[in-house]
């Protein structure tokens, strides 16, 4: 096995992530173009050769390959060069810059998930540098627009260049390790073996204009509030995955959950607990509304937005029929946005294993669960095609860390970007040598 100087290594992530952040690939509008120049860039250093597929108005998806001798499928390295747009003025730093300081990398994207980006690009170039012989082609692909839903990244690829697609294993973001699950020390890093289906939804409704100091009750605005509240306030049943028990036999033991993990016990922790609710149901935010045109008009139109998520196995039809039920009144139109939904990958394999004996040498106090994503991530792209894709950035976070993902002050300390990088690439050398 090949000795790394991890000093050195945790010194070159720490640069190329601070420039990588640089880079603004905020989406709208994306431009991942320099984002995947500079990742070519890096790449070709090495003689690694990789390939760009340039699209309009500077969106860019890119892929590399480090051959093996064909004895297993190969095995994907996935990450999204976009992120999530920011608000400057809430920021301690400048949020693209890349600034070093006090230990942590700091900027959009630091967490969501340049970072695992720069550990997978670090993979390949170790196994490089180390001429380590491979039993399986390694890829690495950098995909565009995920933050949008992927059609011009993950989906375009999948329709352009299936070949990309056949594949054994996929690591890609989905879960990280925590320290501090529910108060308890104990490090606890989790595997995302399936993620929750995106269902976008529009709630549109029309109504009778007029004066705003003369209601007629026609105002599509009010009977579209009147629709938003009826579906904020419908109460939908629980349900515990079957891969889920480990995690929540772990929480109980905890002592998060008192008794057993009956119905009313799991009922219980979806009121109380977000994050358990988004594990155990279908959840509904309101993330869009438009209405009117002047403070005494009354509108003509009304609409909104609203994010489900569905848990795996529950289709978005059905679900649809039981809002418009809710709602009960055929003048609000539900119209879908985006839908994608996607098996669960097993949880029986050589990488799970691999991952878990890994994690367990690096820290011997922790342990390893299987978890579901409350997002979506490119990883459906390649569970839709069978292959088994789990979602795992190998860093131990600190809930101030993780709420900084699409929020403000996004940072990941060094440490966790050389544990991160050093976890990682020592599952990658088992898992293709």
């Amino acid at each position: 096995m090949a000795t790394i100087d991890w000093d050195a290594v945790t010194e070159e992530a720490t640069d190329l992530l601070s420039r990588y952040i640089a880079i603004d690939t905020s989406n709208p509008p994306g431009r991942e173009q320099a984002a995947a120049d500079f990742l070519a860039g890096v790449l070709r250093k090495d003689g690694i050769e990789c390939q760009i597929y340039p699209l309009p108005d500077g969106r860019a998806n890119l892929s590399a390959r480090l051959p093996g001798d064909g004895r297993k499928r190969p095995f994907v390295l996935l990450n999204h060069m976009d992120v999530v747009p920011v608000e400057r003025a809430f920021w301690q730093e400048e949020p693209f810059a890349g600034v070093v300081k006090d230990g942590f990398v700091w900027g959009r994207g630091a967490i969501d998930m340049k970072c695992m980006g720069i550990m997978e690009l670090l993979t390949l170039l170790l196994l490089r540098r180390n001429n380590i012989p491979l039993s399986r082609d390694l890829l690495f692909v950098a995909a565009a627009d995920e933050e949008a839903g992927g059609d011009k990244g993950i989906e375009w690829l999948d329709k352009n260049h299936p070949e990309l697609f056949d594949a054994e294993y996929v690591l890609n973001e989905g879960a990280y390790g925590s320290e501090g699950m529910f108060g308890v020390p104990r490090p606890v890093f989790t595997c995302s073996i399936g993620e929750k289906g995106p269902l976008w939804l529009r709630l549109r409704t029309e109504g009778s204009p007029g004066h705003g100091s003369t209601p007629h009750g026609d105002n599509c605005l009010e009977r579209l509030v009147r629709a938003l509240y009826k579906v904020q306030t419908w109460e939908r049943s629980t349900t515990l995955l079957p891969e889920m028990h480990p995690l929540f036999e772990f929480i109980r033991e905890l002592g998060v959950i008192e008794g057993d993990l009956s119905q009313d016990t799991l009922d219980g922790l979806a009121k109380r607990i977000p994050l358990l609710r988004a594990l155990l149901t279908d959840t509904i935010s309101v993330t869009i509304c438009n209405a009117g045109i002047k403070a005494n008009v009354i509108p003509t139109t009304a609409e909104a937005v609203i994010d489900c998520r569905l848990l795996p196995g529950h289709e978005p039809d059905s679900f649809i029929s039981q809002l418009k039920a809710v709602i009960d009144d055929p003048r609000v139109q539900v119209e879908p946005v985006l839908e994608s939904h996607t098996p669960i990958s097993p949880v029986d394999t050589e990488l799970l294993r691999v991952i878990d004996a890994v994690v367990r040498e690096h820290i011997p106090q922790s342990v390893l669960l299987p978890s579901i994503s409350p997002g979506f991530t490119d990883s459906r792209t390649f569970r839709r095609r069978g292959v088994v894709a789990y979602g795992f950035v190998p860093c131990l976070l600190k809930p101030a860390e993780l709420a900084s993902a699409h929020g403000h002050n996004e940072r990941i300390s060094i440490d966790n970007l050389r544990l991160g990088t050093q976890i990682l690439f020592e599952i990658v050398q088992r898992m293709c040598v």
